[in-house]
């Protein structure tokens, strides 16, 4: 049984947990998505293709051209199989895959924030260029993480340093792609994922810090000590 449930389909079409859909739906509520379309555990290319029309947000040149091109390579690769959660900013469609409440998170950030350019198509294709994808996903992860501060969460957090940050980090590989050899490209992606952790979990470290000193205040260094005379004067007044 564990190891069938390892596999991608079944992860596909397992079943929303209370607590994803809480965040969800807070996220949605509290961002004011209203326009987001959401598809759960389905792929209807024909309905993408119709969003894909009708979505005048998107200039048509990019539309039509990285649009369908996204489309089609939905269509063949089909991400619902694969246990995928991601969001098409050409269809303005959320399509849940998975129940994994960070996944989810990362990809209505990515919605809000593209819903808020001026130029969403052309945010769209600089989210997806070299270089310029790890600033996309650290905005991404900016997103996350101050939402889960505005909400006093601190799992959901934590959640999100130890998942976004070693996946921004990896964006390092996209740079030795074009300065290292080939040889030294895996070494160069899980040298960026490892370091992503490490900051992931000093910032942890940090705000942990934070978040005792201001639930716990600390005794000052040098406390006021009474004399017995103070002492008893105030026991006298009382």
């Amino acid at each position: 049984e564990r190891i069938r449930a390892s596999f991608p389909w079944h992860q596909a079409r397992a079943p929303l947990s209370h607590s994803t859909l809480k965040i969800m739906n807070d996220y949605l509520e509290d961002n004011d998505l209203k326009a987001l379309n959401i598809e759960f555990q389905t792929e209807s290319p024909k309905e993408d293709w119709n969003r894909l029309q009708a979505n005048a947000a998107i200039n048509p040149l990019f539309k039509y051209s990285l649009g369908s091109a996204n489309w089609f390579g939905y269509l063949i690769i089909n991400p619902s199989v694969w246990g995928k959660s991601y969001y098409d900013p050409y269809t303005n469609t959320l399509h849940i895959n998975s129940n994994n409440p960070i996944e989810i998170l990362a990809e209505l950030s990515h919605a809000k924030i593209i819903q808020r350019q001026n130029y969403p198509g052309l945010y769209a294709l600089g989210s997806k260029l070299p270089f310029i994808a790890i600033w996309a996903q650290k905005q991404k992860t900016n997103e996350m993480l101050a939402y889960a501060k505005s909400k006093q969460d601190w799992e959901l957090e934590k959640a999100t340093y130890r998942k976004m940050y070693p996946s921004m980090l990896n964006g390092s590989s996209i740079v030795g792609m074009f300065f290292g050899p080939f040889y030294l490209r895996p070494a160069i992606s899980v040298g960026g994922v490892l370091a992503g952790y490490t900051v992931a979990e000093w910032e942890i470290a940090q705000r942990e810090s934070e978040i005792t000193q201001v639930a716990y205040p600390q005794k000052p260094e040098n406390p006021v000590i009474k004399t017995d005379s103070q002492i008893e004067r105030a026991s006298f007044i009382k």
